[in-house]
């Protein structure tokens, strides 16, 4: 009896590993959260849509595998976010099967005037060093691209076009889908512009790898990051500590922004070490939509709901509300 149970688990661990293994085949093969999240509003339950990099992990640092490989030349789309993000693909013509198509999102919108403001003077501070290279700034707004959301409603559209170039019979069907998640995006959008505009160059601090350069330039915001020269899950040293605290309340401020997927080790020891000052310091945060965690996959979560959820953290640092 036993030994026949142990088969069966046996067979049922196999068949959870084949599941797992086969995951990431699918019509549609994605590199990064945005247009994964952007291809399945679309197709709905027309087609299949996969996520190369697993929930929780880390996109920079991601090589692909040689089943990733096989999933994007057997998929009818593949989407990549950009050369600069994805540097394990060396020839996106060679990437994709005889019957794929590949779409770099990179080349896939055009940036959107930038109403009441002078577009070339006006650059996201990305660092609490005083002397920048505005160049810096436009390379690193046009690498996070997909943080403007008048940018992504561009990759939407982007994307149903591919859509229905594979599959023009549902036409219609696609079309309503990415209207329906246009006009979530659009809505929270418009609020923002008309909420942010009485904050104005408002600056909020962050700690970490800061790749919100292009939202932030899109509703007039400043971003000062307090460190970019290590990660935020880094230890700090005595010397960093203390400067960091000093920016912190030179800044007069009760938060400080962090990262998604990464644990804030360096943010908390600056918090706790102002504590003893009995000074409060609230850490939120502001998502780069890379990726999200296991749990919010399986729960759904989209663009839109983080851009929400970026607008509402962003009116509790402005406003002085509590959390």
């Amino acid at each position: 009896m036993k030994k026949f149970a142990s088969i069966i688990l046996l067979i049922i661990t196999l068949f959870i590993l084949a599941s797992c293994t086969e995951s990431k085949n699918a019509d549609i093969v994605t590199t990064m959260f945005p247009q994964y999240d952007f291809a399945r509003q679309i197709v709905g339950d027309k087609m299949t849509v996969s996520l190369l990099i697993p929930p929780g992990a880390e996109i920079h640092d991601y090589e692909a595998t040689s089943r990733d490989i096989v999933a994007i030349k057997e998929s009818k789309l593949f989407i990549f976010t950009s050369m600069e993000i994805d540097t394990w693909i060396n020839d996106e013509t060679k990437i994709g099967g005889e019957n794929t198509i590949v779409l770099n999102l990179s080349t896939a919108y055009e940036l959107m005037d930038h109403e009441g403001h002078d577009h070339a003077s006006h650059h996201a501070n990305l660092s609490i060093e005083l002397a920048e290279d505005d160049h810096d700034h436009e390379d690193e707004n046009e690498i996070h691209y997909w943080t403007d959301p008048t940018t992504a409603i561009q990759l939407i559209e982007a994307i149903l076009e591919k859509v229905i170039e594979i599959d023009p019979t549902n036409q219609a069907y696609y079309e309503d889908n990415a209207h329906e998640h246009i006009e979530e995006i659009e809505e929270i959008h418009h609020e923002m512009v008309e909420y942010l505009e009485a904050y104005e160059d408002s600056t909020i601090y962050f700690a970490g790898h800061n790749a919100m350069g292009a939202f932030a330039e899109r509703y007039h915001l400043n971003i000062v990051s307090l460190f970019t020269d290590f990660k935020p899950d880094a230890d700090l040293t005595s010397a960093e500590l203390i400067n960091f605290v000093s920016e912190v309340k030179s800044a007069n401020t009760n938060y400080l922004f962090i990262e998604e997927l990464v644990e804030p080790k360096a943010a908390n020891k600056i918090k706790n070490e102002l504590a003893k000052e009995n000074f409060t310091l609230n850490l939120l945060v502001l998502h780069g939509y890379h990726n999200i965690s296991k749990t919010e996959m399986e729960e759904g979560v989209t663009y839109s709901f983080l851009l929400q959820m970026n607008f509402d953290h962003l009116k509790m640092v402005l406003n002085g509300t509590s959390i």
